[in-house]
């Protein structure tokens, strides 16, 4: 919509909407504002490098040139980068914030075969933590998160020295999703052969 917007293809009754909407909505209104920005930068691109060579019909060609596809589809596309750069900007000032998430601990009972149901609104990072009471004589260890199907989600390494403490893993429910996984932890001797030392399972719901 914003690219219909900047490139004047709403009708007035579109237009006058979108306008109002724009008020309240801030990703729109930084689309509308990058995609005016870039479009001044361009006509004062064309006023200091190229006036001197300015003839009767040349802002009647830049302006034909502008309604070419390949043209409309470049505007369109750095609109997409830009807006993805202030986004990406957003949430990684968001990371920077203090954050109150989440904590949850996996306790024997999810260890000895039964699950622990853990509740989190969507898009929510959790911290998820867990005690590995029997080490063993490793040189490394690596934990595995597993979905039910036991297919590897993602894997995590973990050190001779957070083995001694509680493990405290922080995780994001947008990138499991529902459903029920399994936490294994293996260790792994000099000669390289693994062992599971232990295993978590939990159910991941998703909490209005």
């Amino acid at each position: 919509m914003a690219e219909r917007y900047l490139l004047g293809e709403l009708n007035a009754t579109e237009r006058e909407a979108y306008e109002e909407h724009l008020f309240s909505c801030d990703a729109c209104f930084e689309q509308v504002k990058t995609g005016t920005e870039f479009v001044s930068h361009l006509r004062q691109m064309g006023t200091e490098e190229l006036q001197p060579a300015l003839a009767p019909g040349f802002i009647g060609g830049l302006m034909n040139n502008l309604r070419q596809p390949a043209t409309i589809a470049a505007c369109a596309l750095l609109i997409c980068v830009s807006t993805l750069s202030i986004y990406q900007q957003r949430t990684i000032a968001g990371l920077k914030r203090p954050q109150v998430t989440p904590s949850f601990f996996l306790s024997d009972g999810a260890r000895a075969g039964g699950i622990k149901t853990i509740a989190v609104p969507p898009n929510t990072r959790f911290d998820l933590s867990i005690q590995l009471l029997q080490r063993g004589d490793f040189s490394s260890y690596q934990g595995q998160i597993l979905d039910h199907a036991q297919r590897l989600k993602s894997s995590f390494p973990i050190s001779a020295e957070q083995t001694q403490d509680t493990i405290h893993l922080l995780l994001d429910s947008s990138l499991l999703g529902p459903g029920t996984y399994s936490i294994v932890v293996n260790g792994f001797t000099p000669e390289g052969r693994k062992t599971e030392i232990t295993r978590y399972s939990f159910e991941l719901q998703a909490k209005d």
